[in-house]
């Protein structure tokens, strides 16, 4: 799924302008406010309730179908004053075409939690790839015969009518109960502090594209967008489907009284092998990933790469916490620790930007900001899950060690073939890629990283697998 995104973020990138790119992030950071009032906090809340009855999942539905109508409604009704705030006519169009989504995600969210809860994540990936797949489909599609930024929204529409078709094929919409508000007091108590925490967190993340779009102009919201959106290629797209596969895990690890900090340690040594040195070789080779992925039109964006992915690779230290917690039941501490910081991060960015009308403060304070998250985030946890900080060291020296240890080479190659403003030629960056990859499979065995012998074992109950076919 996630090579189809690439893919289109790639084909989008040479038939988009920057301007139409633009004009989408906005309208999407706009959305994703009210689609986490939608959404509020009914998928953790349906599959962290040790004894889930049908009413309680009736009620879940009918709250759902409640939120998802209202937000439609008001969504659609002030698409115009959005565009007039923005003084950008085809904003009203991008919107509301986006807002049908409230419409159908209801049945969805509920259906998708519920197979998130009996641990069906095969059934969920052939979900989630078929609607990758026709959303791709139908964006490009839309995109080459000149739709504009509208393509982006009709593709929305199409991923989330192919999800609504392969829950139900996949049974889950089975389970669905009558829309009833029984037990709205019980969820609106889950998922009242929740969506509060989400509401101010989800606006602190997309404050970059909303006030660049005010303050400065849409272009410069696209080139932003894309610097950050090469750290979203792991912060978003690789960790909200860690997170998918860890908050469902973390949960049952709860109910059966496993010790949670151990699968957090675990789950974070695995994450941090990844992702490091993925965040080091995009920082290194900026430029060169981004002519590849989307041409030399986002050049300008190269500069603040390395910084984002920086912040990505700081971020990575805390990740996990809020979902190690709210699969422990501590939804409102989450949601207190949001609330405090989020609406801090958010006016410092803004403040950032409006101070120095510049990118790449914008992208400073972001580092900042991450870097400031961590003590806070691990002070919440431990109050209340004690963190072994002797074990978490231990493990992230190993990844520490293992990403300066494949990403020094391709660093010293690139620096010495480099010319001045100049990306590499292709053969010798796809060399430095491969040698990257070489030597963090060869590290993982040199440091004894957890995630070799993980390794191992996957490939012998592949090999198994295929044997007794």
């Amino acid at each position: 799924m996630i090579g189809l995104q690439l893919v289109s973020f790639t084909l989008l990138a040479r038939l988009l302008t920057p301007h139409e790119v633009g004009l989408y992030s906005v309208s999407m950071a706009l959305i994703s406010m009210a689609q986490v009032i939608r959404d509020f906090g009914l998928a953790s809340y349906l599959i962290q309730k040790k004894d889930l009855t049908r009413e309680e999942v009736g009620s879940a539905l009918g709250v759902s179908l409640l939120l998802g109508t209202l937000l439609f409604a008001l969504i659609f009704g002030a698409a115009p004053t959005i565009a007039e705030f923005y003084s950008e006519p085809r904003l009203v169009d991008i919107i509301r075409v986006i807002a049908i989504n409230f419409l159908v995600l209801p049945f969805n969210s509920i259906s998708i939690a519920l197979l998130r809860r009996d641990m069906r994540f095969d059934a969920l990936m052939k979900i989630n790839v078929s609607a990758a797949t026709l959303s791709c489909c139908t964006t490009l599609g839309l995109a080459w015969a000149g739709a504009g930024a509208v393509s982006l929204a009709c593709g929305e529409i199409a991923s989330s009518i192919t999800m609504a078709l392969g829950v139900s094929l996949a049974g889950a919409w089975g389970r669905l109960s009558r829309p009833q508000f029984r037990h709205w007091r019980a969820i609106l108590g889950f998922g009242g502090p929740v969506t509060a925490a989400n509401v101010v967190t989800s606006a602190s993340m997309d404050i970059n594209d909303l006030a660049v779009g005010k303050l400065l102009d849409f272009s410069q919201v696209a080139i932003a967008s894309r610097a950050q959106g090469l750290m979203n290629l792991f912060a978003r797209d690789i960790m909200g489907t860690v997170r998918s596969v860890a908050y469902p895990a973390f949960a049952q690890a709860h109910r059966e009284g496993s010790h949670l900090e151990a699968r957090h340690v675990q789950s974070l040594a695995a994450v941090s092998a990844v992702a490091w040195p993925f965040y080091g070789f995009v920082a290194l080779f900026s430029l060169e990933v981004l002519r590849l992925m989307f041409g030399s039109q986002w050049d300008a964006s190269a500069p603040l790469v390395p910084i984002y992915c920086i912040a990505g690779a700081v971020s990575v230290l805390n990740s996990l916490v809020p979902t190690v917690m709210l699969a422990a039941g501590h939804a409102k501490r989450v949601a207190l620790a949001d609330l405090i910081i989020q609406p801090v991060k958010a006016l410092v960015l803004v403040g950032a930007l409006w101070w120095w009308r510049d990118l790449t403060a914008l992208a400073l304070a972001f580092l900042a900001m991450a870097v400031v998250a961590i003590p806070y985030f691990y002070a919440f946890k431990h109050r209340h899950l004690p963190t072994d900080f002797q074990t978490l060291a231990r493990e992230l020296l190993r990844s520490g060690v293992l990403a300066a240890g494949c990403l020094l080479p391709s660093a010293l190659l690139g620096h010495a073939l480099r010319q001045p403003g100049q990306a590499l030629p292709l053969p010798a960056w796809l060399g430095c890629a491969a040698l990257t990859c070489v030597l963090w499979l060869a590290g993982l065995r040199l440091v004894r990283h957890p995630l070799y012998s993980e390794l191992l074992a996957m490939l012998r109950r592949r090999a198994g697998a295929a044997t007794s076919s």
